[in-house]
């Protein structure tokens, strides 16, 4: 009887199937999609909290910024312009540059209506806190046009911001009167008639 012998087959990538491999193979992919997984979760909770921002809790959470300016826009809502202020400062320099507008648009509407709010129940009698007020909401739509040149909402708001600025305090009348006809006569060190 004859044998017959077969040739060995030529190992190659393709055929080389390992049990351990494939093992190895499941489970990376079983982790990235637990990890991917993981990740649409809490995207899909963050934008939740974005549609109901009276729900967000601020304490200690790592949120994304997009989360804090939503809290930021229902505490400005609320009347609770402090709060909200310091939440978009708190954001302003983790946002990218399309953002940072929105960011930088709503504080100087915050300042903008703080200041209008002051004037029309105080008057001039808040001129430095006023001037304050309107000196932010001016500098945070000067950036914002910087940016965005046609934010014609800026270029509003801006125009107005600069049309209800008081006037500016007048300096009170010295009592002094001088007897001298020139300022050398009086300086010290300066010979009678000066130079």
């Amino acid at each position: 009887m004859m044998q017959i012998f077969k040739r060995p087959k030529k190992i190659t990538l393709w055929n080389s199937y390992h049990p351990v491999g494939a093992w190895l193979l499941l489970f990376v992919l079983a982790a990235w999609s637990v990890r991917e997984l993981t990740e649409l979760q809490q995207l899909m909770k963050f934008n939740a909290m974005i549609r109901q921002p009276g729900t967000i809790a601020l304490a200690g959470d790592n949120l994304p910024p997009e989360v804090i300016f939503a809290k930021a826009v229902e505490l400005n809502r609320e009347g609770d312009f402090q709060q909200a202020l310091r939440l978009y400062l708190q954001i302003e320099p983790l946002v990218d540059t399309d953002f940072r507008v929105d960011v930088k648009y709503n504080m100087g509407t915050i300042y903008l209506q703080q200041a209008a709010k002051l004037w029309n129940a105080k008057g001039v009698w808040e001129y430095g806190q006023i001037n304050t007020l309107l000196d932010l909401a001016e500098q945070a739509f000067k950036q914002v046009l910087a940016v965005e040149p046609e934010y014609w909402q800026a270029r509003y708001n801006l125009e107005f911001a600069l049309r209800i600025r008081p006037p500016a305090k007048e300096a009170e009348k010295a009592d002094w009167q001088g007897h001298k006809s020139s300022v050398h006569a009086i300086m010290p060190g300066i010979p009678e008639g000066g130079p």
